[in-house]
């Protein structure tokens, strides 16, 4: 056999085993006949591919596919592998229940009887049955049984808890109970009585809050330009550079102090000024001192004023005649004498002096 040929058939076997392999992975037995059946549920909660297939508590095939019905795209179409000696009579269900508290789903088929000439053949419908988390766990003709188990052992455990004394254990909590209810009640009769007389005052606090919101509504422009203009003057105290103005005003008011004190300085020496002048006119007023004889002494005060008269008319004498107070000759030249001028103004001096 050649080396090529060797290699292919290897290469048949190894997919064959690695398909084989993967379906008996799904629970599918390639080397085992089975039969196919169909079931259709409107909720299959989980249902998947692979997913076991019991009579009995025996597996007896899988869940081989699932898909919707083409017809509605409602109804799911669940496709079972059952091994090829089951015979299944007409009447069998395939019940869709849970495995458990923890999930998981399984398909037991429950029938009656036996088949002999109309077992289902390969391909054909079963009917669904879909059972819920309780039903799965327990059979529903059980039920009545399991309640009344239950109902005994209940009534044993409250009947140990009170130990036959209705004033203790739950007879007690039950009574307290009762009687908390009772002032619950007689508390919402109260608050019931306290709404009712102040109705009017709760209508008239209604009233005035929303005569009070229809105010501030009415009046919601004058509110709205009221902030506007706060946010406006925040905007211009923040651009104002505050920091800057405060010491800019902090360095106006140090200059100022500096300017204060300048200025009572200059108020004492003017006070001091003031009191040196103040007694000089005391001495004034008392006739001490020059200035004191002048303003006291009317003798003194006449004498200078004549004194100042006739130096005026000297003055004004030798300005209009100086040849009578200076005499020059020139070449021995005899002087002419001095004729007093007829509109001489030291005459209306003399007179009235």
């Amino acid at each position: 056999m050649k080396k090529e040929i060797r290699i292919g058939l290897f290469a048949i076997i190894a997919i064959a085993l690695l398909i084989w392999g993967y379906k008996y992975l799904l629970g599918t037995n390639l080397l085992n006949r089975s039969n196919s059946y169909t079931v259709e549920y409107s909720n299959i909660d989980g249902l998947q591919a692979s997913d076991p297939v019991f009579i009995n508590g025996l597996q007896v095939g899988i869940v081989q596919d699932i898909f919707l019905k083409p017809e509605d795209l409602k109804t799911l179409v669940v496709k079972l592998n059952i091994g090829k000696e089951i015979k299944l009579p007409p009447n069998t269900v395939a019940s869709l229940r849970s495995e458990g508290m923890m999930g998981g789903k399984l398909i037991v088929l429950k029938y009656e009887g036996t088949c002999s000439a109309d077992c289902l053949k390969s391909g054909s419908m079963l009917q669904g049955e879909e059972v819920g988390l309780l039903g799965s766990m327990v059979d529903p003709a059980e039920i009545d049984q399991y309640m009344a188990v239950l109902k005994e052992g209940l009534g044993g455990v409250v009947d140990s808890i009170t130990n036959g004394d209705p004033n203790s254990g739950v007879n007690q909590t039950v009574s307290d109970l009762r009687i908390a209810i009772a002032n619950l009640k007689q508390t919402t009769i109260a608050m019931n009585h306290l709404f009712s007389q102040s109705s009017s005052k709760l209508s008239a606090v209604f009233s005035n809050l929303e005569s009070v919101t229809g105010t501030l509504k009415s009046n919601n422009d004058q509110i709205t330009g009221l902030l506007e203009n706060t946010n406006e003057i925040t905007r211009q105290l923040a651009s104002a550079r505050l920091d800057t103005t405060i010491s800019k005003a902090n360095q106006a008011l140090g200059n100022s102090s500096d300017a204060i004190k300048s200025l009572e300085s200059t108020l004492v020496q003017a006070q001091q000024t003031f009191a040196g002048l103040q007694s000089i006119l005391q001495d004034v007023k008392e006739g001490d001192g020059t200035l004191g004889q002048l303003a006291q002494n009317k003798e003194l005060y006449d004498n200078l004023s004549r004194t100042a008269k006739n130096l005026d008319l000297l003055l004004q004498d030798f300005r209009l005649n100086p040849k009578r107070y200076v005499n020059v000759s020139v070449f021995g030249k005899k002087q002419k004498e001095y004729t007093v001028p007829e509109e001489d103004p030291a005459f209306d001096t003399v007179q009235t002096n």
